[in-house]
């Protein structure tokens, strides 16, 4: 009787003594996991603070939007803009594939932007919500055609220097009312381009939106 009750005594402590080594154990694991996970949170934390107040020597993307605290897009950078949404949703074609940075107001409508196009025009503008008001483009010649022009719904002004000369021209609708100094001639080049437009746009007085009568029946009438 005594052995056996030596022999569950010995097996008892032995049972205490390997459960207090798996205490040990586990407790050692434990620590390791916490140390861990700390590691981890100020791994990322410090990453967070990094990216946030890091500079970086170069960014390579195809397309940056910035919205304001309520979600809306106040600015956007890309390298393939889209067509511009003006009042109302109506959506106005740029004429051509668009790159450069536009800026929007509070409520999404586009109100300008600084862009170069696919024709190789580049171009910085000022929109109201409803179409554009003011525009300064620079052609991509050598020649250095340039333009400053302020529209309204009803007419514009426009500052042009190209092959044809300068001129300051007063527009009523969409024709040219007041011309200084008025050209009396279109340049050859200038003559054959307007030709194919109005060929592709007749009875739309496309000549008249930048020349006067006289010049643009001359230039028409010689084909």
């Amino acid at each position: 009787m005594d052995h056996g009750m030596d022999g569950l005594a010995a097996r008892v402590a032995a049972c205490e003594k390997e459960n207090q080594r798996l205490r040990k154990v586990i407790k050692r694991q434990n620590l390791l996991w916490v140390g861990a996970l700390l590691v981890a949170a100020v791994g990322t934390a410090t990453a967070g603070i990094a990216l946030k107040n890091g500079v970086f020597g170069t960014i390579r993307a195809n397309d940056i939007t910035i919205v304001d605290k309520n979600g809306v897009v106040r600015a956007r950078m890309s390298g393939d803009m889209p067509d511009a949404v003006m009042f109302g949703g109506r959506v106005a074609k740029r004429g051509g594939d668009a790159a450069g940075f536009m800026i929007y107001d509070k409520d999404g409508y586009e109100r300008g932007g600084y862009v170069t196009f696919d024709h190789d025009n580049a171009m910085l503008s000022l929109d109201s919500k409803y179409h554009m008001v003011a525009s300064l483009i620079a052609g991509p010649g050598e020649s250095g055609t340039g333009v400053l022009a302020l529209k309204s719904s009803d007419g514009g002004l426009e500052l042009r220097s190209d092959l044809d000369g300068a001129r300051l021209s007063v527009n009523k609708g969409r024709v040219v009312a007041q011309q200084i100094p008025a050209i009396e001639a279109l340049s050859e080049a200038s003559c054959r381009n307007w030709r194919a437009i109005e060929q592709q746009h007749p009875n739309e007085n496309a000549c008249r939106s930048r020349y006067t009568e006289s010049a643009c029946k001359r230039c028409l009438d010689e084909q």
